[in-house]
């Protein structure tokens, strides 16, 4: 998962006669300078919108920035963990099995802050427990949880699907990351094509 961002560099310099030693430098900040505010604005904003995430210390660790220079006038802000996950959540896609079942999150699993919650709650984790079971009623398998004494009420922790269900988009990554850019990139090279023009040797 990355967004990149490449300059149209040959009709932009062609329009600038007389400062084409400038540009290089002018348009490797102005991309550098977007592509961070792209950062961000997915850590802070976008990741926890789309995720019920206490920690963002994982949107933080996960999201990082290829920076251009003048000879590479592209930079980009990518996935360093290059999960499949996220590419889903930001795109859509089918989950794929690598058992019998798929275990879906139901209303009642803990919520998951870090990888230790994770852990902790992973179906196969929750079934060793000893209240806990799977249950199949009305078509549906679910993995149940007994937290009391009584018999019911019983907490639904994860339903089971045999097929693979559809991921829906809910991370907007990409959608985010070109709207900072249409947003900030022109103000960002006018910024730096001005601080270039001032220091360029006369």
């Amino acid at each position: 998962m990355n967004i990149n961002m490449t300059s149209n560099a040959s009709k932009v310099q062609k329009a600038m006669q007389g400062f084409s030693k400038q540009f290089p430098f002018a348009m490797s900040r102005a991309l550098n300078a977007t592509a961070f505010q792209i950062r961000k604005e997915i850590v802070e904003k976008t990741y926890p919108q789309s995720f019920d995430a206490k920690n963002r210390a994982f949107a933080n660790a996960m999201m990082r920035v290829e920076k251009a220079n003048k000879r590479k006038l592209s930079a980009a802000v990518f996935d360093r963990f290059k999960r499949n996950y996220m590419t889903n959540q930001a795109e859509g896609g089918i989950k794929q099995k690598s058992g019998r079942y798929i275990a879906i999150p139901a209303a009642d699993r803990p919520k998951v802050s870090g990888k230790a919650t994770y852990n902790r709650v992973h179906p196969r984790q929750v079934l060793n427990r000893p209240k806990a079971f799977v249950q199949t009623a009305k078509n549906s398998t679910m993995i149940l949880e007994r937290r009391t004494k009584k018999r019911y009420p019983l907490k639904k922790l994860y339903v089971l699907h045999t097929s693979s269900p559809r991921i829906p988009k809910r991370f907007p990554f990409y959608e985010d990351a070109n709207r900072v850019a249409r947003q900030r990139f022109d103000k960002n090279f006018a910024k730096a094509f001005k601080r270039a023009k001032a220091t360029a040797r006369r």
